[in-house]
This record gives C-alpha cells, structure tokens and sequence, in this order.
C-alpha cells in the first residue's frame, strides 16, 4: 500500500479559517475524524473516487475521474488489508491546514492486525477537510490566482462599450 503525503501550510494555531469563518478545535477534530473514517470504509470496498474527492478542487477541474485512476500512483494503490484510520492527535495551522497523527490499522491474510503510525497534513478546502493524496496547496493557490484574472477579465468584457 502506499501513503502519500501532502504538503503543509500554515503557522499559527488562530480560531478562524482563511476563510473568515469561526471555527471549533473539537468540531474540526470530529470531522476531520469522520473524513478519515468514510475514507478508510469506501477505499476499502475499492472506491477510488472517496480519493479524488480529496484532492483540491484544480486536480477536479484539469482530469476527469477516468484520468486520475489512470496516474500509476492512483492505478497501483490498494487498500484491501485497511480497516481504519484511527485519529491520535491534530495540530491546527491558521484554522486551514492541520498534521495530524493517525494509526492505520491493517488487518493481514491471517486476520492479524498490525498498525502504522502516519504523520499526515490535511486541508480546510470547500468547506470540508481534505486529505490530498496528489495535489497541492501551492497548485490551488495557482489555479485561483488563474480563475480570479479571468473572472475579472470576464467582467471588464461585459462592462465595455462598443
């Protein structure tokens, strides 16, 4: 199986997003929890979309579904022996970002189970938390950065006068 990490962004523990909006350590704490459970149960039945639904939105955008199973990091990864991710412990960074500690539980061929202690970064990104397995915050800030322009651009082609 393999683990991939995202990148980490933030630095201060604040009691709101990048977003504005308020936000509670312990209701994050339970979603990001319920994000990794959901996570663990439907990559276990061979969901893979439960995987690009956590990518940032500019991955949804440039690759349809089809293509994303078929990057080789997708493709090859298999999560047959998973049970769970089990959340230790989170850190916030700026309300958006977070590391958190996490125990994946791996049931082997003779039903015994072993864990893997993982170190993993996830994101506050339309609302939800996120883990991305490919894309990146730096990709995203990009992507809006391309979006705003042409949305501006777009408004300054209504408002001309011909």
């Amino acid at each position: 199986m393999l683990l991939l990490s995202a990148w980490l962004t933030g630095c201060s523990s604040d009691t709101q997003r990048s977003d504005g909006k308020s936000a509670n350590p312990e209701d994050d704490r339970r979603e990001i929890a319920a994000t990794l459970e959901e996570t663990a149960v439907r990559w276990r039945y061979g969901d893979k979309v439960v995987l690009y639904e956590q990518e940032f939105e500019y991955v949804q955008v440039e690759s349809t579904y089809d293509e994303y199973l078929g990057i080789g990091e997708i493709k090859d990864m298999e999560s047959d022996t998973v049970r769970t991710f089990l959340l230790k412990d989170v850190r916030f960074f700026d309300r958006d970002s977070a590391v958190v500690q996490v125990d994946v539980v791996f049931r082997g061929p003779a039903g015994v189970e072993s864990i893997l202690p993982q170190e993993w970064t996830m994101f506050y990104h339309r609302g939800r938390w996120i883990r991305p397995t490919l894309s990146n915050p730096a990709r995203q800030l990009q992507f809006e950065e391309r979006r705003r322009k042409a949305d501006s651009a777009a408004r300054a082609e209504e408002n001309e006068v011909w």
